[in-house]
């Protein structure tokens, strides 16, 4: 456990997905069962220069071997950054690259379907870099761009809007069935701090799932 800890710490921490999983930590896993880390493209930045190299001394002092759930919880699913149990995780929906989420933007900035904005939802000390990909009565609907969207050669002009309210998640659940009108919690899989969120379900249908009310805190 402390190996896997420990590795954890020296991957970057933006759960990009570059490396075929959903998460640092499950990636983490892998590399203790015999995935090459330098399947993480990031860790080639100057600023995570001699990681993959620590990786490596670390996972071949270790046999390959299965590792364990990293939290003896009912779901085995658990916020990174805040330890809170979550019920499922949310996945995109299919074809698409990041869950929806529905902001209230109270800028003047004059924005529109199809812009890319930066913004900092509230409560969360991560800017967010997004594409709005509908609009309507004062809510956008946007899919994230994460840390590989942005260090492509692709130069993107982004839009800064300040402040926003997250109204809503819309996805694909993954682990405890959600009911409607029912608090849950969950984590975005494309959330880079992997956080527990909750909300409140106003739909469902097969395994998408409409969230609404989002609050970073959870009680």
């Amino acid at each position: 456990m402390e190996n896997l800890k420990e590795i954890v710490k020296l991957l970057p921490g933006y759960n990009c997905k570059a490396c075929g999983f959903k998460r640092c930590d499950l990636f983490a896993e892998k590399i203790l069962e015999g995935e090459n880390p330098e399947n993480c493209p990031l860790l080639f930045k100057e600023e995570f220069k001699g990681n993959i190299e620590k990786i490596k001394e670390i996972a071949s002092t270790l046999k390959p071997l299965e590792i364990k759930k990293t939290c003896a919880s009912k779901t085995g699913l658990v916020g990174l950054l805040d330890g809170y149990e979550a019920d499922f995780l949310l996945d995109p929906l299919p074809e698409e690259h990041s869950c929806r989420e529905t902001l209230i933007i109270l800028s003047k900035n004059p924005i529109k379907k199809g812009d890319h904005i930066k913004y900092r939802p509230l409560g969360c000390p991560i800017p967010h870099f997004a594409e709005i990909i509908d609009d309507a009565h004062g809510m956008y609907v946007v899919h994230l761009e994460g840390p590989c969207n942005r260090f492509n050669s692709e130069k993107i002009d982004y839009i800064e809007v300040g402040i926003a309210l997250i109204a809503a998640f819309e996805g694909v659940y993954n682990g405890k069935t959600p009911e409607v009108g029912k608090t849950v919690k969950f984590i975005p899989t494309h959330c880079m701090m992997q956080k527990v969120h909750s909300g409140v379900v106003v739909e469902v249908e097969g395994n998408r799932v409409l969230i609404e009310g989002i609050d970073l805190k959870v009680w």
